[in-house]
């Protein structure tokens, strides 16, 4: 299964056979603990897929967050605000905000101190998902790896707490430079390495 997962051997469709298959273990019998934590080893697949308005993997999401397959609350976090990015994620998620309501506190506190896109996501998915919640204590982002240029750059300046950003290997350049240099007084630590960001 694995790998057809995006950024498997195997994935050639950005991961589109790998959630089919994922339907059909989910529907049938999988919609289990044991499964879901050997899925969650794919986790940034998994929530880039539901950023991008994947029904099963929104699903699959929820599910590991109602079987508490994570223990990390920031990457709780994260889930949650993923799945609040789309219309069927919302609606996922308000449903077992209704049977959990430990998850609606948890984002109630100000969102997460720590957050990690997945590889491959660009500047769009940036966008749609720190326009879907409260990120005003997130001080730790990671774009490392990433399809992100400096267009993102209007998004990040938005994240008052920002302390440490890591854009490794992206293609984010002086010009987002420029701008995040100019909005982000509390930024202590930047990771341009592998960057077109050339001397200013």
């Amino acid at each position: 299964l694995h790998l057809y997962c995006p950024g498997g051997m195997a994935c050639d469709d950005e991961g589109e056979l790998w959630s089919k298959m994922l339907k059909s273990l989910l529907d049938c019998c999988c919609r289990r603990k044991k499964f879901l934590e050997g899925l969650a080893k794919s986790i940034s697949p998994c929530m880039l897929r539901a950023l991008r308005d994947d029904h099963t993997l929104q699903s699959a999401l929820c599910s590991m967050l109602e079987l508490e397959v994570l223990d990390n609350k920031d990457l709780q976090m994260q889930i949650i605000m993923t799945l609040q990015s789309t219309p069927a994620g919302k609606q996922n998620y308000a449903a077992l905000c209704q049977r959990q309501q430990h998850l609606r506190e948890l984002q109630q506190k100000g969102g997460p101190r720590k957050l990690t896109l997945p590889t491959r996501s660009t500047d769009a998915d940036v966008a749609k998902l720190l326009s879907c919640g409260s990120f005003g204590n997130l001080e730790c982002l990671s774009l490392a790896f990433t399809q992100v240029t400096s267009a993102c750059a209007e998004q990040l300046i938005k994240l008052p707490s920002l302390r440490y950003l890591n854009l490794w290997s992206t293609q984010f350049g002086d010009v987002g430079l420029r701008l995040i240099s100019e909005h982000l007084p509390k930024l202590q630590v930047l990771n341009l390495c592998e960057t077109p960001v050339t001397d200013l």
